[in-house]
């Protein structure tokens, strides 16, 4: 279903390799005709006979060498000639001087997407003033946001599979949050009306005068409970005596729907036909500093009913460092038929797990994603002072995973409802349950807090989990592919005690603690041999004729397996008969 625009980039710079083994050839010293019988190695299936210097004479071809004990002295390359000649004069030519680069009136694969930010499109029909090129931020070799990566034509951000989004930093103190941080205007760097005034380039018309309708989707990210709300508009602000920016963009997903002029050939020229752009927004303090930013870019068809994107991690197999494939079981009932449907609601960045988040404190957005055959531990801090570690303990005594439940409150209740599901291969199709594996959980139901005053102690308490996966492995030794066994989610319950040598109004650090374990089955591989031949001859279907009688016999006819076991009673009697002769008296 590719363009061939794309195809030939796997083939523009030579023809593609042979597949499989060179076949084994047979070289004779003699015309082959000369050749009654060869007597091969193997089966001749397998070998192509060559002739050799078939015009020479016979008689001089009756000894050749076959083979030889000189060492092999690998490749060689001869004494090329130095000065100008032959090539090289030609391939020291100087190159012609370059001119300022001209924007393209149409898309092709890897050309860059334009766009204007403000005026009249109008003005453009004849020129090329006042575009811009479409740029992301992506991450510098540091990690921070560089916001001069161009957008290509057909290009994904990212471009492999083992990610969804692009993460960079956004370094809050090195920009000038009341402007960045506001919609007035055009918008800031940080705001959604940044990208969302954006005036794309269609690639149709004349020059650039079309324009692409843009669709626009908001969702607010609650920094404190990680909850997500849509929101129809929004307004971006920046406070100096807080230093807190709210509405600042968070997520940036761009997709982009595209048609070409002629699917087949290669150098069609292209169409952005429509944007869509989602934003996932939220507040983020100065101090708070780097902002992380993620970024997607899609490119889908126009014509083509699209798929919804998840993530794979093998195909069929995981592969090590990939997202562990997880979702919640979701179900709905047919209103025609009145049966259940049951699928996956895939996690787009796989299995969950929370990391610390600014000065390690546990926060509801921090969360990071396992990696398959990756162990790890994630620790982070909930400060509270003597007090409300004893009103948490007193008031919340019949709610001992609160904190955990802050921190993970996406997946909790799928937990400990026994909906939370990871994918058996990396390859796991979300509308097939059956290629999921139900993650078992213990240590639910919890019980209950105490507190002991004395101690100023709070036992009960859950820190944190340890999901424990055991994998395993299938198919050919050569090509083995790794797979999900079992993964169980174990709860950890710990005990919070105060110090008394501290002030009571002073605060201390308690810590939740997550780890995934990754659990290989030990297996033995088993000897594959290919099924020995059957030593019975097979028989004729009319071996038993004409005792067998057909589907086509005349009606009353008895059936076909009637008329076998007949056949078999004769023959079994004739055989009983011949033994009786062979013993009877002479």
């Amino acid at each position: 279903m590719c363009p061939a625009g794309l195809t030939t980039l796997f083939t523009d710079q030579g023809t593609c390799l042979p597949q499989g083994n060179e076949q084994q050839t047979l070289k004779f010293c003699v015309p082959s005709g000369y050749v009654q019988t060869v007597n091969l190695p193997s089966s001749s299936d397998f070998f192509v006979i060559q002739q050799q210097a078939a015009d020479v004479k016979f008689f001089s071809q009756l000894l050749c060498i076959v083979d030889d004990s000189n060492p092999n002295l690998g490749a060689n390359y001869p004494d090329p000639p130095a000065g100008p000649v032959g090539d090289n004069q030609e391939l020291a030519q100087c190159p012609a001087a370059v001119s300022p680069p001209t924007k393209s009136t149409d898309y092709r694969y890897r050309s860059t997407v334009y766009l204007q930010y403000g005026g009249s499109l109008s003005s453009l029909s004849n020129g090329t003033a006042g575009l811009q090129p479409l740029t992301i931020p992506f991450p510098a070799f540091t990690g921070l946001c560089n916001d001069e990566t161009a957008v290509g034509f057909l290009i994904d951000t990212p471009t492999g599979s083992k990610d969804y989004y692009s993460t960079c930093q956004r370094d809050l103190s090195a920009l000038d949050l009341s402007s960045a941080c506001s919609s007035a205007g055009a918008g800031g760097l940080l705001t959604p009306q940044y990208y969302s005034n954006m005036r794309f380039i269609t690639g149709r018309g004349t020059g650039f005068a079309a324009q692409a309708p843009v669709t626009v989707s908001i969702k607010y990210l609650n920094p404190a409970t990680g909850n997500l709300t849509s929101v129809n508009n929004t307004v971006s602000t920046y406070n100096a005596t807080t230093g807190l920016c709210t509405n600042v963009v968070a997520d940036l997903n761009i997709t982009m729907y595209y048609s070409l002029s002629d699917p087949d050939a290669t150098e069609a020229p292209g169409y952005i036909d429509a944007m869509e752009l989602t934003f996932v927004v939220t507040d983020v303090l100065r101090a708070r500093s780097p902002l992380l930013q993620n970024v997607r870019v899609s490119w889908m068809e126009t014509q083509v009913p699209q798929p919804i994107e998840v993530i794979v991690s093998g195909n069929p197999g995981y592969v090590t460092g990939f997202p562990l494939l997880a979702g919640v079981l979701a179900s709905t009932v047919d209103p025609v038929t009145g049966s259940t449907k049951e699928a996956i609601s895939q996690l787009i960045e796989g299995m969950p797990i929370p990391v610390p988040g600014h000065a390690g404190v546990c926060e509801p957005t921090s969360i990071g994603n396992v990696a398959y055959g990756a162990n790890i531990t994630s620790t982070c801090s909930i400060a509270l002072t003597a007090n409300q570690l004893r009103d948490f303990c007193s008031s919340e005594a019949n709610n001992p995973a609160k904190y955990v439940q802050m921190v993970v409150s996406s997946i909790y209740q799928s937990i400990i409802d026994n909906k939370l599901y990871v994918g058996e291969w990396g390859d796991a199709d979300f509308t097939n349950i059956n290629q999921w594996l139900k993650v078992s959980v213990s240590g639910y139901p919890f019980g209950n807090l105490g507190y002991t005053a004395a101690d100023n102690a709070c036992t009960g308490v859950i820190v944190g989990w340890d999901l424990q996966v055991v994998t395993g492995v299938a198919f050919a030794s050569n090509n083995l592919q790794q797979k999900v066994l079992y993964a169980n989610l174990c709860f950890k319950t710990g005990v919070w005690d105060f110090p008394e040598f501290l002030p009571a109004n002073a605060s201390r650090r308690f810590y939740l603690d997550f780890s995934t374990s990754f659990i290989r089955l030990p297996q033995q591989s088993e000897e594959v041999t290919k099924p020995a031949p059957p030593l019975v001859v097979p028989l004729p279907a009319d071996i038993f004729y004409p005792f067998v009688v057909t589907d086509g016999a005349a009606a009353g006819s008895r059936p076909a397996a009637w008329g076998v076991l007949m056949a078999a009673a004769a023959v079994l009697a004739l055989l009983q008969l011949l033994q009786q002769q062979q013993h009877a008296p002479a």
